[in-house]
């Protein structure tokens, strides 16, 4: 029959080609799977923890910030083209009469948003306010409220509101007001 030849440093550099090769392979469908699930999962890196004091059980997103050339003033992020007709609704944490409805009024005459709920008392007492965006592209509007219209105020947490919370679906961000808030305006 057949007898078994030894092999040719043909075959050797053959072999170690299609090693190499199939090794190249691997190593980018690894990288390629890493980048789709990444793309496919954006929140699974994010913060999960819960704000102090709002009784909501939300995610943290970050807070405005200071703007990168050294002024206290809050930087401004580009506001997506619907800030005007934002569904918002003010909750009052702070205990003060008609804090929600009186800030709700000056933010649909002042930006031109749409009251989706009537404004209202908080479940809790908020100590910080807070704004609560329901998506993604929903947080943009947020910020901008909080570097427009809260400016003033020292911290505002920004974060995603909970799908359990007590607020209209239609609301795109829940303005919780704080005591911090109540205590900034002028008596």
């Amino acid at each position: 029959m057949g007898r078994h030849e030894p092999p040719t440093n043909r075959s050797f550099i053959l072999s170690m080609g299609a090693s190499t090769l199939r090794f190249a392979l691997i190593v980018a469908l690894v990288v390629g799977g890493i980048v789709l699930i990444n793309e496919a999962f954006p929140e699974a890196s994010e913060d999960t923890s819960v704000p102090p004091d709002n009784g909501i059980g939300t995610t943290d997103s970050p807070s405005p910030t200071s703007s990168p050339d050294g002024d206290d003033e809050p930087s401004t992020p580009t506001p997506s083209p619907t800030v005007q007709g934002t569904v918002i609704a003010v909750f009052n944490g702070a205990g003060v009469s008609e804090l929600a409805s009186n800030t709700q009024d000056e933010l649909v005459e002042r930006f031109d948003f749409v009251a989706g709920q009537e404004a209202t008392d908080a479940p809790a007492p908020v100590s910080v306010t807070t704004l609560y965006w329901r998506a993604r592209p929903d947080e943009i509007e947020a910020e901008h409220i909080a570097n427009k219209f809260f400016r003033r105020l020292d911290d505002v947490v920004i974060a995603r509101l909970d799908q359990s919370a007590d607020v209209d679906p239609s609301v795109q961000v829940a303005i919780y007001l704080g005591t911090d808030y109540a205590q900034s305006l002028p008596d």
